[in-house]
């Protein structure tokens, strides 16, 4: 489910794109290569679950196709350790879809950037634009919240 929720917008939608999972999992259990890990299999399931169920729905038609990366945005860790996991999904999850795929898909599931073009059908631009912009807005989003919080309870 952690997978799910990652590429999906709430809770609802994870459970969606997991349930879809588990159906391709039982059709195609016979290709299934018991020399493999069969996490590892599910996991790619889930994840190419994810983007099915973003591509029929059309989140990827209003991505931006900017053929240069805007460049790094580094900040100093100012007690990113403290995050909780829950925090961080649940910011993932505000993310527009086509930066939520993009992001889990190059930051955590370590796929390139060609790759990520080739699988959602966008330039390499456009996918190192969305992962940036989505790094960009995760950051922030994130720094407010530790803020929020630090002042909340006075440390």
């Amino acid at each position: 489910m952690s997978i799910a929720l990652r590429y999906a917008k709430d809770k609802q939608e994870g459970q969606e794109v997991l349930n879809d999972s588990f159906v391709k999992v039982f059709k195609k259990i016979n290709q299934f290569d018991e020399r493999q890990s069969f996490k590892g299999w599910f996991r790619t399931i889930i994840i190419h679950t994810a983007i099915d169920y973003h591509r029929k729905s059309n989140h990827f038609k209003n991505m931006q196709n900017i053929e240069e990366n805007q460049g790094g945005f580094y900040d100093s860790n100012m007690g990113w350790d403290n995050l909780l996991y829950d925090d961080v999904v649940e910011q993932i999850q505000l993310l527009p879809a086509a930066y939520r795929t993009v992001f889990n898909l190059y930051a955590i599931e370590g796929y390139k950037h060609h790759e990520i073009a080739q699988k959602l059908n966008i330039s390499i631009g456009s996918s190192k634009s969305n992962f940036s912009r989505a790094r960009k807005k995760l950051q922030l989003a994130l720094k407010s919240n530790y803020t929020k919080q630090y002042l909340k309870h006075g440390k």
